[in-house]
């Protein structure tokens, strides 16, 4: 049984934001002085700070400390949208977007009440899609809302019932938006919470007007990503969304015959691709992916677990620094080629932060680990997959957000 960790940590978990230098001469040319880094810290005590820095040289040296410095953050999650870092909170004060000013200056908008999230992802168009869900099974309704960045507001929010007629429901995972379609991978669940891993499920709706759709499901692989990381579903520069089922113990699930592997979505469909697994566990990593972090183009970061280990490994164990033997590679979704990340210690699963944790830019991922001895940043080169030790981080073991800010 999983216990409320969701309140009891300040976590950052950013939507990917890919940046990338190209030769084309019409190709705006990015003024320093106009652009600060944000990232996300969390203290030993849980307590959870937002710092703003000018260079990514400066989380590569030295350490990275911020007790008592930045700005003290309540939230339960923050999103970056619309050059906007949006801190999402359920408690009464709701939830508060910063955004860097004319003077370069972090400052907030207005407060705008959100509920209880779980689930969020941003879409084509700017926004930023929330699933609210009873954590307790008191009903198992679950609330779509659309926030809107530019006006600070929430501009369409509808209820859609998550139970199936085994008398249990569904929980979202991680949300998506391609196009005109939303996306809402999910897994199965009782009111003890106990998960049952079957085929990869994902509820379909119409967006912008969250009118359901329909469910599609399939059975090559498992259940697609795992509570609170959203981490299981990526949309990648094509529009083509994948998803990810791990199939994992260290992700909660009792493992099946089935394999961990990446499904398809391709752009203005909503169907699964019949013509497209990619097989992780057949693959040369012999592993079960358990969460994916979209890095530029058609390639993800992932971490795995070897499934020849997967069994020995605690329940949940991705969620608590309760396993430190995850590894990471980089796939190339489009041609399935695989990338091992080398010079990068067996580590610890995020703990609950998410795939904003992993910042990319100029060809560089930039993400901090956690191993039995320290936290720490590392780079990481998409193309050789090289990892460069980067600032321990003291008083605290990770750094869950990562992103990039604009003047307005």
């Amino acid at each position: 049984m999983i216990t409320r960790t969701k309140t009891l940590l300040a976590l950052f978990i950013l939507s990917a934001v890919t940046f990338s230098c190209s030769s084309d001469d019409s190709t705006p040319v990015e003024n320093p002085a106009d652009v600060s880094y944000v990232l996300a810290y969390q203290t030993n005590d849980w307590d959870t700070y937002i710092w703003q820095f000018e260079s990514l040289d400066e989380i590569m040296t030295g350490d990275i400390n911020m007790v008592g410095k930045g700005i003290e953050q309540s939230a339960s999650a923050g999103v970056p949208v619309a050059n906007t870092f949006f801190a999402l909170s359920g408690e009464n004060e709701g939830s508060v977007g910063y955004y860097l000013n004319s003077d370069g200056i972090l400052t907030t908008s207005k407060n705008v009440f959100t509920g209880d999230t779980y689930a969020y992802g941003t879409t084509d168009d700017d926004k930023l899609v929330l699933v609210n869900s009873p954590w307790d099974a008191s009903s198992t309704q679950n609330e779509l809302i659309i926030y809107d960045p530019a006006t600070a507001s929430i501009t369409n929010r509808k209820y859609d019932d998550f139970a199936i007629s085994n008398g249990h429901f569904l929980w979202p995972t991680s949300v998506n938006v391609s196009g005109d379609k939303l996306f809402v991978s999910t897994f199965e669940r009782d009111a003890a919470w106990k998960l049952y891993n079957g085929a990869a499920v994902v509820k379909v709706y119409d967006y912008p007007s969250l009118t359901y759709v329909k469910t599609i499901t399939d059975s090559r692989t498992t259940t697609i990503g795992q509570y609170y990381t959203n981490t299981g579903m990526v949309q990648t520069e094509s529009g083509d969304i994948y998803t990810f089922s791990s199939n994992s113990r260290t992700a909660g699930y009792a493992a099946t015959t089935g394999h961990s592997g990446i499904l398809r979505i391709k752009k203005g469909q909503s169907e699964f691709d019949s013509s497209y697994f990619f097989d992780i566990e057949a693959s040369s990593l012999s592993g079960r992916v358990v969460s994916a972090y979209p890095v530029g183009g058609e390639k993800v970061l992932i971490n795995y677990i070897p499934a020849s280990i997967d069994a020995d490994q605690g329940n949940w164990s991705f969620l608590n620094y309760g396993t430190f033997a995850f590894k990471c590679a980089i796939l190339d979704l489009s041609t399935k080629s695989i990338t091992q990340v080398t010079n990068l210690p067996d580590h610890a699963g995020d703990n609950y932060y998410g795939f904003g944790s992993a910042f990319t830019e100029n060809g560089k991922i930039y993400k901090s680990f956690v191993t039995n001895d320290e936290g720490r940043v590392y780079q990481i080169d998409v193309n050789t997959g090289v990892a460069v030790k980067g600032a321990v981080i003291t008083g605290g073991v990770n750094l869950p957000a990562i992103t990039k800010l604009k003047k307005q």
